[in-house]
């Protein structure tokens, strides 16, 4: 049954592959389809096979073929397709993580499009906006908070700990580019976090405990 499986596969990337060469030596490009139609081989594989690399590189490739179709018909700006890329392979990953609830792919799926975001924001703004850079902090924030709304009975209130850490940084560094705060306070308020975090590292441990004990 399973070689028969593999078989049924193969063939049908087989003939995928045929038809879009056989376009190609007519003078149809295949550029748009290429992809696209590799994706959806995959895709099918992964329904034979059940096998979650099949549906990975399926989805990806899918994602991405659709994108470039999408960006030859001129519908999307040249310079927003890095940043939308980034995007569409995290949509990618997310659809991944409702599929087979794997904890590990809502990483990429959150915080590729976060990246991809920012990077759109940036080419979209004037240059006199170039003071925005904190932006990506925030930004990453606001990944990792969707990660912990996803998965908070899983990974409890870990990914809040970088969330906070990249809000905080980010927040400090808007201070600094507006001139709210100098320089030299940052630094010292960077020292004194240097000095004290350990303190957060008891209350962790404190909280472990508590929790044991209850």
């Amino acid at each position: 049954m399973e070689k028969k499986s593999n078989t049924f596969v193969a063939g049908i990337i087989l003939i995928g592959l045929g038809i879009l060469f056989f376009l190609n030596n007519f003078h149809i490009s295949i550029d748009d389809w290429f992809f696209l139609a590799i994706g959806v081989g995959f895709l099918i594989a992964y329904y034979t096979k059940k096998n979650t690399g099949f549906l990975i590189v399926g989805l990806i490739m899918s994602y991405i073929g659709s994108l470039i179709f999408i960006s030859n018909l001129n519908i999307i700006d040249e310079d927003l397709f890095g940043g939308l890329l980034l995007v569409v392979i995290g949509v990618a990953f997310l659809t991944i993580y409702f599929i087979k609830k794997r904890v590990g792919f809502i990483y990429p799926g959150f915080i590729l499009p976060a990246i991809g975001a920012y990077s759109i924001v940036m080419i979209k703004v004037d240059e006199t906006q170039s003071e925005l850079w904190p932006l990506i902090f925030m930004i990453l924030a606001v990944a990792f908070l969707f990660i912990f709304i996803f998965e908070y009975k899983r990974l409890g209130y870990r990914p809040l700990i970088p969330a906070f850490i990249l809000f905080f940084i980010g927040f400090f560094s808007f201070m600094i580019v507006k001139g709210v705060i100098s320089q030299e306070m940052w630094l010292q308020t960077v020292e004194l976090i240097s000095r004290y975090w350990p303190v957060l590292l008891i209350g962790a441990g404190v909280s472990v405990i508590f929790k044991h004990s209850r």
